[in-house]
């Protein structure tokens, strides 16, 4: 599997809550910047408090890092990823988390494979 940079800087956070595509679904919403072809996706999973205890934020944090890690439909995918939980992702499968998370990402126009 190819590892999966992640977004650090503020300024690229910044960069992508200004200029990004939006998708909120019911499980997540996901802020998405394209990037220049020969980029990588650089991806952040966001959860907050709100969503439940540390045990449960970082299970859906992981969920979403192993679906964007291993999803052979991004491979051809660059730019910037933001996708934060909801609530209700805490009881949702992760049948269901992908689901959501590839339609979201053909919405915010990062990709155009479909589910």
């Amino acid at each position: 599997m190819r590892p999966l940079p992640g977004i650090s800087r503020q300024r690229d956070f910044q960069r992508l809550f200004r200029q990004g595509h939006r998708y909120r679904g019911r499980f997540l919403t996901i802020v998405a910047l394209p990037g220049a072809p020969g980029e990588v996706l650089r991806a952040a999973p966001i959860c907050s408090k709100k969503v439940g205890g540390a045990v449960v934020r970082n299970r859906i944090k992981r969920r979403f890092r192993e679906i964007l890690r291993g999803a052979p439909w991004l491979e051809a995918v660059a730019g910037d990823l933001a996708v934060i939980a909801h609530p209700p992702a805490a009881q949702a499968s992760f049948a269901e988390l992908e689901g959501e998370l590839r339609l979201g990402l053909r919405r915010a126009h990062l990709t155009e494979e479909g589910t």
